[in-house]
This record gives C-alpha cells, structure tokens and sequence, in this order.
C-alpha cells in the first residue's frame, strides 16, 4: 500500500506516523477502504507497543463474518493472550499469510506489507461512526500519553 500523507506526534522520543486517509479504532487498528472492501491491520503505536513480546498472531480465517468490537483474532504474547477486536463488519476474506509467518513485517511496514485482514464490509456507512481519523486517532494517543505523564511533542 502506498500512503501520500500522515500526520505523526513524537511520545517519549519515538515518533509514530499515520496515514490521513486511512480511519483508527481507539484501540489501534486501521482500517483502509476501498470500495466494499476494508484492509485492516495494526497502528505504528500499538505495533511498537505490543511486539517486544508478541510471539505470533492468530487471526479468524477467511470466511469468518465479524462485527465491529467483536474478536477477529488474538495476539499471542508472552503473558498473555490479548483479543483482535474488528474495527469493521463484514467477512473476513483474505488473511496476510505473510505477516502471519514473518512478524517483522509489523515494525518494517505496519501500514503496507504488514496489513492483516481484507473483510468484505456489510455496513461502513454505520461502522464508521465509531472509527477516528488519522487527527482524532492522534489526540487520543496524546491524550492517553498525557495520563500516563509520558513526553509528548506536539
């Protein structure tokens, strides 16, 4: 995937970027539209924060119908085992068998070869209404950092 803009913040000397046109759950996934499709995967911030002890991903397979907030895989990491919860509603039609077996794709290239699912998407106009833009996203992550006293250049 190719991405003409971000928007990016530095917290704690580590600078994160995210696409303008692709659309966030609080929770840090996004979500690029295109058509009735959807390519989700995972943030630069929560990439960074989860992989030092991610030991693999195992996502619902293909066919899989999701809802928005409900479990589309989990993330297995070294304590403990944490949910993938779908930013989006649809199928889940493809899985990135790629970053399934090569993790390193999260760091290298989370918002392009590092992508997670292609869903086929049964209501945006409605799961929407629940997803951040790329601005909003970036308040909720300083907002978040601010709480947790951690250093943030705006």
């Amino acid at each position: 995937m190719h991405w003409e803009r971000y928007v990016e913040t530095t917290i704690d000397g580590l600078t994160y970027r995210f696409p303008e046109a692709a659309y966030y759950s609080a929770d840090g996934l996004w979500v690029a539209v295109d058509g009735q499709y959807a390519r989700v995967g995972v943030g630069d911030y929560l990439c960074r924060c989860i992989s030092p002890s991610l030991n693999f991903i195992e996502p619902r397979g293909p066919g899989t119908e999701v809802r928005q907030g409900e479990e589309m895989g989990r993330f297995d990491l070294v304590t403990i085992d944490v949910p993938i919860l779908s930013p989006v509603s649809g199928v889940i039609q493809e899985i990135n068998d790629e970053l399934i077996s090569n993790l390193w794709l999260l760091d290298s290239d989370p918002y392009g070869e590092g992508w997670l699912a292609l869903v086929s998407l049964t209501d945006f106009a409605a799961d929407r209404e629940s997803l951040l833009d790329a601005q909003g996203y970036l308040d909720v992550l300083r907002e978040a950092a601010k709480s947790s006293m951690l250093m943030i250049d705006e």
